[in-house]
């Protein structure tokens, strides 16, 4: 191994998100769903975890995720595009933040027993149509 050479080191994970109106999704982003957004459109939730929204230029263009093939639980018949995991309480604070502030939901709140734990889920949409879901265990 070379004396020299430095360990990679990735800080950060922004997946780019093709928007139909760049002006109107930061607005979205930031005043509904509370993440950081900057003039380039680096959308941040927590601990660097978001999106990088761009400007599509044809609405084709635009493609959240189709729903699997298989569906193995309920929330799984749309498609997901992003999948935030919380701790069981923050879920169900995140929810009612988002519903205060009149997110699209793409299915409410619920909570399942599996095995001897539970799971409290819901799903939210962007103004494109992408699905983020959040979810947590306890």
């Amino acid at each position: 191994m070379e004396k020299n050479k430095q360990d990679v080191y990735l800080k950060n994970f922004l997946q780019v998100r093709l928007v139909s109106d760049f002006n109107k999704s930061k607005i979205y982003y930031q005043t509904t769903l509370g993440f950081k957004v900057d003039e380039w459109g680096h959308a941040e939730l927590g601990n660097n975890l978001g999106f990088m929204l761009q400007q599509a230029d044809n609405h084709e263009d635009i493609r959240p995720n189709a729903k699997p093939g298989k569906v193995q639980w309920e929330g799984q018949n749309i498609g997901w595009d992003s999948y935030f995991y919380s701790n069981f309480e923050g879920v169900g604070q995140l929810y009612k933040e988002f519903k205060s502030k009149g997110a699209i939901f793409a299915y409410e709140l619920k909570i399942e027993t599996m095995g001897n734990s539970q799971w409290k889920e819901f799903a939210v949409k962007d103004l494109d149509g992408y699905v983020m879901v959040f979810g947590g265990g306890k």
